[in-house]
């Protein structure tokens, strides 16, 4: 597959994008996204570039956004660890981990095909895209 762009100069554009308070690179970064060590050896260069321009398509299978509101009003929202018929235990986007009854809350609201992540059209020249895939291709773990 040919890829336009350059990996070195787009793990600075992944760099600069905050990519790691969510992602982890080699043991590095945040829990809350998908861990990145294999990407180019999962997904093709030409479905990076589309889930960078609409991540809401592409959520990983199992990814689950909630939003829930306890019954003395806090409002948080985070992506499902565990669930059973009884009680919900979800990490917010700050990598708090929080477990409530599910009586507990009174509003809990499953929000599928939902990402944190904001798309990049638009935010990014084409070459800082073409380099973003680049590097993200070329992360193809330790085979």
């Amino acid at each position: 597959e040919e890829i336009p762009g350059k990996a070195s100069r787009g793990e600075e554009v992944y760099a600069s994008l905050d990519c790691v308070i969510c992602h982890t690179v080699s043991g590095k970064g945040g829990i809350v996204g998908p861990v990145l060590d294999e990407i180019g050896a999962r997904r093709s260069a030409a479905h990076i570039r589309d889930a960078l321009v609409e991540p809401e398509v592409f959520t990983p299978d199992g990814y689950l956004q909630l939003r829930a509101v306890t019954k003395d009003g806090l409002a948080l929202t985070g992506m499902r660890v565990n669930e059973d018929g009884f009680s919900i235990q979800f990490r917010d986007f700050s990598e708090e981990l929080h477990s409530f009854w599910k009586d507990e809350l009174d509003v809990l609201e499953k929000q599928w095909q939902r990402s944190p992540m904001a798309s990049y059209e638009g935010r990014l020249t084409s070459e800082q895209m073409d380099d973003l895939v680049a590097y993200l291709v070329s992360l193809k773990g330790s085979t």
